[in-house]
């Protein structure tokens, strides 16, 4: 009798969830894995679907709308490349931590011309390097592209580049100099491996109908530094760890936007890390990322229903936790501070842009955000204008699926169709 009486509470409790929250409920359950959602009218100030929102998730790339709000309230309009001084001997350089010098996702140039136009360098990096890696990453992943190593003064967004030509068979390196520490093989498919600490590749050939690409992370350290500089500035380069004068110049690479669009819309870990790095340049004239977590933490405290557990600038670590409903107060407040048209700008938008651009399609687009994807975890939450031209903010958060993400993905893409159409 009492095991009768349990299933009918349970059957009433379900039935008495509003549908949307149903659904999710039914979703994770069918999948056996862990799921979260949360649906807010900002006008209203109204909660009109929560379904574990203060429950903790992992947020994978979710992460960098953390960074973007860091770097759009400490950093300039501008981002900050480098100081410089020169004398009759050489010109110096204190590097800043900038993402942009050579980096063909940004397409920055004036660093490079600005650099270019010194007969000799002296690079003075700072006392303490930023680790290669951050708290809770993934170490095999060393090789993947998507896990560049950060760095106070990257090159080239810290990858080398390599081309297998379809016609010639001909495999181009770059950088060219690089090319001496390439081992060729055969393989069934063409794929780059670097040893792990140091920049020693070899390179399974393959016949490519197509160019083959791929982009192998560097190991960046100080003798690959100064060769990469001076190979690619045809200036000699120095290193030193001369304090900076009152008198150096500082200079000014990529709007601040076209880097931040970057980030949001490709998901571009690289770029993450380095803004945060920079984040920690301006707070405390070190590259620390730990140093602007700690002060951007603070200052988002009082806006966030929840704590924050945070250790990047991408969303790499598996160590990162949040709710859905601090998501939501997040794009609350990257709002008030940019702007909603302004915002839009910078996002993946479904159907249209970015790592959405295959989902959620309607013209106009509906939803604009952030998607997060690790191994068995995907999240996408941002703003969704209804049908009626109602603005809502979401948060959908996935964790432990087994299945492949494609049919979570489908799921999410119906439900929030319905969402398009009630509201």
């Amino acid at each position: 009798m009492q095991r009768i009486v349990f299933i009918v509470l349970i059957y009433l409790l379900v039935q008495a969830c509003r549908p949307l929250e149903r659904q999710v409920r039914q979703m994770a359950a069918a999948g056996q894995y862990h799921a979260g959602f949360y649906l807010y009218d900002p006008q209203r100030h109204k909660v009109l679907a929560d379904y574990q929102g203060d429950k903790y998730f992992t947020p994978a790339s979710n992460t960098k709308i953390l960074t973007l709000y860091a770097a759009q309230h400490l950093l300039p309009d501008s981002l900050p490349a480098f100081y410089l001084t020169h004398d009759s001997l050489a010109t110096y350089l204190w590097p800043l931590g900038y993402p942009g010098f050579l980096n063909p996702a940004v397409g920055d140039t004036l660093t490079y011309r600005v650099l270019a136009a010194a007969d000799s360098l002296v690079l003075n990096l700072p006392a303490t390097q930023p680790d290669r890696f951050g708290p809770g990453w993934a170490w095999d992943d060393y090789n993947s592209s998507y896990m560049p190593e950060r760095s106070a003064f990257p090159v080239m967004g810290n990858l080398a580049a390599f081309t297998l030509d379809s016609l010639t068979g001909r495999l181009y390196v770059a950088p060219a100099w690089l090319a001496d520490s390439v081992v060729l093989d055969s393989g069934q498919t063409f794929t780059v491996q670097r040893a792990e600490y140091a920049n020693r590749f070899t390179v399974m050939l393959d016949s490519c109908r197509q160019d083959c690409r791929a982009q192998v992370p560097l190991r960046l350290d100080k003798a690959t530094l100064v060769r990469l500089l001076s190979d690619t500035l045809h200036t000699p380069v120095a290193l030193s760890a001369l304090s900076r004068p009152d008198s150096a110049r500082l200079y000014y690479g990529l709007p601040a936007d076209s880097v931040y669009k970057v980030m949001m819309q490709q998901s571009d870990n690289f770029l993450a890390e380095q803004l945060l790095l920079q984040v920690a340049q301006v707070i405390s004239d070190t590259l620390e990322a730990a140093i602007a977590i700690d002060s951007v933490s603070r200052l988002l405290d009082p806006l966030l229903p929840d704590s924050l557990i945070w250790v990047d600038g991408s969303g790499l670590s598996r160590y990162n936790m949040t709710t859905p409903r601090n998501l939501i107060a997040l794009w609350q407040a990257l709002v008030d501070e940019m702007g909603r048209e302004r915002l839009l700008a910078l996002l993946a938008a479904g159907g249209h842009a970015g790592t959405i651009a295959g989902w959620y399609a309607k013209t106009p687009p509906y939803i604009y955000g952030k998607t997060g994807t690790l191994r068995h975890n995907h999240v996408l939450s941002g703003l969704l204008q209804a049908r009626s031209g109602r603005w809502l903010y979401f948060a959908f958060m996935h964790n432990h699926y087994q299945t492949s993400s494609t049919v979570v993905k489908q799921q999410m893409e119906r439900l929030l169709q319905l969402v398009y159409e009630k509201y």
